[in-house]
């Protein structure tokens, strides 16, 4: 049995995107230790036979001194584990974990799911914290064609990668549902954190104009507040009866089955599962012309693609789906699932992850 540690900024990290992947290093026989601030997703793996390190980390900040007590914590955390092998997930567990597992020359797996949009001397910077937690990676998983091509620049080629379709999406939880029956009222769905980086300043103002027009439209908010700076704008948004505020759902299946489609206008993103479950589950996406995003939708045919940042676009490829004739939106939805079944079954990423952790090990 060996000890495998899987490093991450977010409890659903884990939860919405991984749960299959860690069940199944259990079945193996390995022991399985999660490491992340504690959320109550967290008990879910404990419960079925994981153990779990709380590590508390900002994730957004910029702060050198709370980077470098992470750096610590991780440093201390690995010195006492002794893990075979270690798996990271998101930016800053990624850089700071990969640096120091590379330092102790423990083995270790990056998915870092998305490159930011940077620029000037910030750019050159993330590129040399990108290089120096990434070098010594014993694999790269690349979640979009953009990721990968900066990255492998950024580590001079040297750093074996694979591709993955994202975290993939379980085909028999999120199964294909019927649907919905008219247009009388259409329903989007926001599915993100709300912070800018998610879209939900062009989302707020597109809902405002489709409100607007067409009054038998509904637009629905599922997420948490990751800045709480837009806590008033969309409780005013609530009040002028622009949209609903879903809250944080841990099952988000009953919400997709409610909707016509999602809009997903997102900055940037490694693979977005929002894309994905709404689109197994037979439902058009709306979403912004990002690698990550894009790659889920063929504009079109299983939804419609808008420039990013980009209110008036987004509007446009709304009122395309507003304005398509009831038939034509079901015809949508079983062509986005059809989508799914070729080229996102999360069993691929798991089989991919399970050959490469069999070479490392052995």
């Amino acid at each position: 049995m060996k000890k495998i540690m899987l490093i991450s900024s977010k409890d659903n990290n884990f939860y919405n995107f991984r749960s299959e992947f860690i069940l199944k290093l259990i079945e193996l026989g390995h022991e399985v230790v999660l490491v992340c601030p504690y959320g109550k997703k967290i008990d879910y793996f404990t419960e079925r036979g994981c153990r779990f390190v709380d590590i508390s980390m900002d994730r957004r900040g910029k702060s050198v001194v709370n980077d470098y007590k992470l750096i610590c914590a991780y440093r201390k955390l690995l010195a006492s584990e002794k893990p075979d092998l270690v798996l990271t997930y998101t930016s800053k567990p990624s850089i700071y974990g990969g640096y120091v597992c590379g330092c102790m020359k423990i083995p270790y797996i990056i998915n870092n799911a998305g490159l930011m949009e940077t620029y000037g001397l910030f750019d050159k910077f993330m590129k040399v914290l990108y290089w120096v937690g990434f070098r010594k990676a014993a694999c790269m998983m690349y979640q979009n064609s953009q990721e990968r091509e900066v990255m492998n620049r950024v580590l001079f080629n040297r750093v074996r990668y694979r591709d993955i379709p994202g975290s993939g999406v379980n085909l028999s939880e999120f199964e294909f549902k019927p649907y919905l029956e008219s247009d009388d009222i259409i329903t989007f769905n926001y599915v993100a954190r709300i912070v800018d980086i998610k879209g939900i300043n062009e989302f707020l103002a597109g809902a405002k104009q489709i409100k607007q027009k067409y009054s038998n439209t509904r637009f629905v908010i599922y997420g948490d507040y990751d800045d709480d700076t837009y806590r008033d704008m969309v409780e005013k948004s609530v009040a002028e009866g622009i949209v609903e505020y879903g809250g944080v759902l841990l099952d988000m299946k009953p919400a997709i089955v409610q909707a016509h489609a999602v809009i997903h206008p997102s900055y940037y993103e490694g693979m977005t599962n929002v894309v994905l479950e709404h689109s197994a589950m037979g439902r058009v996406c709306i979403g912004s012309d990002i690698p990550g995003v894009a790659d889920g939708i063929e504009d079109g045919v299983t939804g419609y693609t808008f420039e990013v940042k980009n209110v008036e676009s987004m509007v446009e490829a709304i009122i395309k789906f507003v304005e398509l004739p009831h038939e034509e939106k079901v015809k949508m939805g079983q062509a986005a699932r059809k989508k799914m079944e070729q080229e996102f079954d999360r069993d691929i990423v798991i089989g991919i992850y399970l050959e490469e952790i069999e070479r490392i090990l052995n």
